[in-house]
């Protein structure tokens, strides 16, 4: 009875593969607009990920910037080692890691408690104003923000506090 069944589930599991009947020549020529699609996020993850990673080897070697990064000397694992065996790494990893906690700590559930808290605010104008103040940033350079609050903050502006 076991042989009964099993028959069944190997024709299905040989249905279930899926058998290309055109070369990959037709599939890529009948295709090819989808494909030049396909190609600029290539190119741009190619020059923006991995391009960089060219100037990684500066970790290895003793940096100039008038010889450049290749034509500065090779010395292998030697800033590593000083690194590792100073007195003060442990402390800077330990502050590090906790410094990445947290920003971690305080980027993800502070914006969520946030944006609950606007959502249950009544006055809608009040709401409208803290909105506006925690997003503008995100839209306007820090510069015009600065400027705009040195403006507003201002005694000689209308928008000012009163002189007095």
């Amino acid at each position: 009875m076991n042989k009964l069944r099993a028959a069944p589930a190997k024709a299905a599991a040989a249905d279930a593969v899926i058998v290309h009947r055109k070369p990959l020549k037709q599939r890529l020529a009948e295709n090819w607009q989808l494909y030049l699609l396909l190609l600029i996020p290539v190119i741009i993850t190619i020059v923006y990920k991995y391009g960089p990673m060219y100037g990684i080897q500066i970790a290895f070697r003793d940096f100039k910037a008038s010889r450049g990064i290749t034509g500065s000397e090779w010395v292998g694992l030697e800033w590593f080692e000083e690194f590792f065996s100073s007195p003060n790494c442990g402390r800077m990893i330990k502050n590090t890691v906790l410094l990445s906690l947290y920003s971690l700590l305080w980027s993800f559930p502070v914006p969520i408690i946030l944006a609950l808290a606007l959502n249950q605010l009544r006055f809608h104008k009040l709401k409208r104003v803290v909105q506006t103040v925690l997003y503008a940033p995100h839209f306007i350079s820090t510069m015009i923000i600065c400027g705009m609050l040195r403006i507003f903050l201002s005694r000689g502006s209308a928008a000012g506090p009163p002189d007095g």
